[in-house]
């Protein structure tokens, strides 16, 4: 009798409800209501899978169902009704795995992005009152999926990245006792992911080698990508690529830095193009460079080779602006900060860091950490400072003086299987036209 008043008495109450709260009362994981359930994350884990994701896949929960679920510390949780998330790292980068366990929800991920996407999995299938039964289980991955439109009212980007120049076909040890294999085969498919999740109009990169062209530039060519410049006499260590359906090459150029004392391997040099944004009709231009890399300790007089280094790439923005009349990007990999010399003559002719212009959002990060094949991999940083400002040597600049671009956001990707692929962070800029 006592169950029968509480299903009639629940009843009364269910119809009551405006209809999104009835769905949240009909969702259920395991014949458990879903309001009973909480949100359960490790706290030794990394925000990104940790902390954050947790309140990534409340916020999902809330948006698809209405229902608000607790979050927990595992270690200050009891045995209830939970979903589990769980950072696996047997899985790859951009796996992920969800099964009913007993009375968990277990959701395992190899990375962030896989635990976004099973977040907004569980969600949609809770949606509308859904249910989640017993043996429920859903593998999948994110590779070669887009996962980040554009800010909002933006309608360029662009990706820009150090990869680091780890040719050879051998894992060092450091990297072996990690049980990490840092090879092209490896690194290419995840930095092909990273182009494809965030699907830039522009993507300008340094470290290039020939090595890595041959596994990378087939996988991002499957999503319509072409290198602007290649020439089998010279190779473009700093490439640009860019999509053609979005926009329409005007001019290219490269650039090998001179003499050869200043670009150690024919690393050093910039790549330069011009482009008119299809949907506008607006044209702007990229410059991309990779500068001299020692210290005057090291080498003197490397700070005036990175400052002739620069002061072509400023020539060659004169002549871009003098034929085309518009703004101009330049991005890369500077081995130097915002004090130095070399830098100050950007901002003398008016060049601005994007990190500044950004009118919705920033991320301040000095953008390097550990990534050597003797010392493998960290979170750590050696820079002299933890923000941009005094601790970026990767710089994304733009000279707009008729503001015909705002540069709407500028991010510094941190997902943690970045820290894998190189010493550099990648950064994205959204901008109108």
């Amino acid at each position: 009798m006592k169950g029968t008043l509480l299903v009639i008495l629940w009843s009364a109450v269910l119809a009551c409800m405006p209809n999104g709260a009835k769905a949240a009362a009909k969702a259920s994981i395991g014949g458990r209501a879903l309001s009973a359930h909480t949100i359960v994350y490790a706290s030794d884990a990394e925000a990104e899978v940790g902390s954050d994701a947790a309140a990534y896949m409340q916020q999902a929960l809330q948006g698809a169902t209405g229902a608000w679920l607790a979050i927990a510390d595992e270690g200050k949780v009891g045995r209830g009704s939970a979903i589990r998330l769980i950072n696996d790292s047997t899985l790859a980068p951009f796996g992920y795995d969800i099964r009913l366990e007993g009375r968990t929800l277990a959701v395992r991920a190899g990375g962030c992005w896989a635990m976004q996407q099973a977040a907004r999995l569980v969600a949609e299938r809770l949606k509308g009152g859904g249910r989640i039964a017993a043996g429920f289980r859903l593998e999948g991955s994110v590779m070669g999926e887009h996962l980040f439109p554009l800010a909002e009212g933006a309608n360029l980007r662009i990706l820009d990245d150090n990869i680091w120049d780890y040719s050879a076909e051998t894992i060092p040890d450091a990297w072996q006792k990690a049980g990490v294999d840092p090879r092209d085969d490896v690194r290419a498919p995840q930095f092909a992911q990273l182009v494809r999740a965030y699907m830039p109009d522009v993507v300008t990169l340094q470290e290039y080698s020939k090595h890595m062209h041959d596994r990378f530039y087939p996988l991002i060519q499957r999503h319509g990508y072409v290198i602007s410049w290649e020439s089998k006499a010279d190779w473009n260590n700093t490439p640009i690529f860019y999509r053609p359906e979005t926009l329409e090459q005007l001019y290219v150029n490269y650039n090998l830095y001179t003499p050869a004392r200043w670009s150690n391997a024919g690393s050093k040099s910039f790549a330069s193009a011009v482009f008119r944004h299809r949907a506008t009709g607006k044209v702007f231009a990229v410059i991309t460079t990779h500068l001299w890399y020692m210290n005057e300790k090291r080498q003197p007089g490397s700070t005036q080779a990175r400052a002739a280094q620069v002061r072509l790439m400023l020539a060659e923005a004169e002549v871009i602006r003098a034929q085309y009349d518009c703004p101009v990007f330049v991005t890369g990999d500077m081995n130097c900060y915002e004090s130095t010399i070399p830098m100050q003559q950007f901002f003398e002719v008016g060049f601005q860091p994007c990190y500044k212009l950004a009118t919705i959002f920033a991320d301040n990060s000095n953008g390097h950490h550990i990534c050597s094949p003797g010392e493998g991999y960290s979170r750590k940083s050696r820079r002299p400072s933890r923000e941009r400002t005094e601790g970026a040597i990767d710089h994304c600049l733009l000279l707009d003086g008729q503001k015909r671009i705002e540069v709407k956001t500028f991010d510094c990707v941190q997902a943690y299987f970045t820290i894998k692929l190189t010493d550099h962070y990648p950064n994205v800029i959204d901008a109108k036209l």
